[in-house]
């Protein structure tokens, strides 16, 4: 994951906390009265969970009480988190910190939909096998991870609709070893139930969206290659639960043939997409 980036600046009357960067934590003051709000102008939702309390001095907390967890939607604006007024007007007021937190993309707290079919990721009339499967000896030991030998160049479709969180097209390195993992170029698309999956190993400069995009479920969102970690041309394919506390990739269902049947895809089957 993309670790977000902190910053601490002035902004006009409000005292803004952090950035990440379209994700923000600050507070405005109105008189006697001190509102902590939070911002996400990102087209998904967040969640954040805060390891404490506000330190203020000479403040008390006044309606709702400050929560630990907080999804906010995407799009929202001064979503409130707390407000403080004095103890002692004639003493001097100040907020002074907020606690520590975490943020992750996604409703963090929502159960995974391990039930879901996807589609296979590539156009209808393909036919693709599994060269490393769910917990491959390879690349993929403890990782329920998909390998589907493919040409470079093959269009790649979304296996579910989604929100492009992350992605990175820059990359025109491939070898055999670990030391290129960190050249793949990618597509990561958060899910509604707040899974991610990845998209691994595609073509330079061959993304079909961008940062903020809903996908539709079939729709061509790159092109396959051999960057990175990577033996040979293929796409990697893998959906992970992003709680940091409870983190795991999942094993994912797949409609295979007409469509009209799903299953777990198994390494050495070649796996055609009829519909």
């Amino acid at each position: 994951m993309e670790k977000p980036i902190w910053l601490v600046i002035i902004l006009n009357n409000s005292f803004l906390f952090s950035q990440a960067p379209n994700f923000k934590i600050y507070y405005q003051k109105k008189n006697d009265t001190l509102t902590l709000l939070m911002d996400n102008q990102d087209s998904f939702p967040y969640s954040i969970e805060f390891f404490g309390q506000p330190k203020v001095e000479n403040m008390r907390s006044i309606g709702e009480h400050f929560k630990n967890r907080y999804v906010i939607e995407e799009n929202t604006s001064k979503l409130r988190l707390a407000q403080f007024v004095p103890l002692d007007i004639h003493k001097p007021s100040s907020f002074k910190k907020i606690p520590e937190f975490k943020l992750t993309p996604g409703n963090n707290w929502k159960d995974a939909d391990e039930d879901y079919i996807y589609d296979l990721p590539y156009a209808k009339g393909k036919m693709f096998a599994i060269v490393q499967g769910y917990n491959g000896e390879y690349s993929h030991k403890n990782q329920n991870a998909l390998d589907f030998e493919m040409p470079e160049g093959t269009e790649v479709l979304a296996a579910r609709e989604g929100s492009v969180i992350l992605l990175k097209q820059n990359s025109n390195t491939g070898c055999g070893n670990e030391a290129c993992a960190k050249d793949a170029n990618f597509v990561n698309i958060l899910h509604s139930d707040g899974t991610m999956a990845s998209y691994v190993h595609l073509q330079f400069n061959s993304l079909k969206v961008k940062k903020g995009d809903k996908v539709k479920k079939g729709q061509v969102i790159a092109l396959s290659g051999n960057t990175g970690w990577s033996t040979g041309p293929h796409l990697h394919f893998d959906c992970s639960v992003l709680n940091p506390k409870k983190y795991r990739s999942l094993k994912t269902l797949f409609r295979i043939n007409d469509g009209n049947k799903a299953e777990y895809l198994i390494k050495g089957i070649n796996y055609r997409r009829n519909y």
